[in-house]
């Protein structure tokens, strides 16, 4: 089924009914992720838990995965702390970078929520986007290296980045669930010699 707006009513993005509407949305699936694993959520347990309509979910979103991507992401972005863009503007630091200390400390922040979100009953799209946006940082930092060590190895900079993107969030996601007495500093410190070794 096709859902169309009525004349004269279309929604834009910027819209203060659909920054709502979806502020709503998001905070409640944050709330129930934070409740319990996100792969048991209803969308009923959503509208209920927002107070909207079955239809104002579809008019926004298509799936609660998308939700949940967005309202993590928004849930950073809240905090100061962004995946959008690169940390690297500065050089390739020896120490890890201050926003990997910030994701991290806001990881530790909200640690049942991302216990949830990322463990094994979590969510496949958060994981996915989570893993683009880091891997996207990524190869900004190899291509800096490369600036000043050509790299010499025959994998593409971005099969490169994706792996190291995976093996940052196996890292969180052990830490949050295996070592959670670990200070944020620590870990952050655990991740950057695993993107920095040789």
């Amino acid at each position: 089924m096709i859902r169309t707006q009525p004349v004269g009513r279309k929604q834009t993005s910027d819209d203060p009914r659909v920054l709502r509407s979806r502020g709503l949305l998001q905070d409640a699936i944050l709330e129930l992720g934070l409740e319990g694993p996100v792969d048991g959520i209803a969308i009923s347990d959503i509208t209920g838990r927002a107070g909207v309509s079955r239809s104002t979910f579809y008019d926004h979103y298509t799936d609660k995965e998308t939700l949940l991507a967005d309202a993590i992401e928004r849930h950073a972005l809240d905090a100061g702390i962004s995946l959008r863009e690169g940390g690297f503007g500065d050089g390739l630091p020896d120490r890890p970078p201050h926003f990997l200390l910030g994701y991290i400390q806001h990881i530790a922040d909200h640690a049942q929520l991302y216990r949830n979100v990322l463990g094994e009953h979590g969510s496949a799209a958060v994981h996915a986007r989570l893993a683009r946006r880091i891997a996207t940082i990524l190869a900004d930092g190899i291509r800096l290296l490369g600036e000043h060590e050509p790299v010499v190895s025959g994998v593409p900079i971005e099969v490169d980045a994706a792996a190291l993107a995976g093996a940052m969030l196996a890292v969180l996601t052990c830490w949050l669930e295996q070592l959670p007495e670990t200070p944020p500093a620590v870990v952050a410190e655990w991740i950057w010699e695993i993107l920095t070794r040789e």
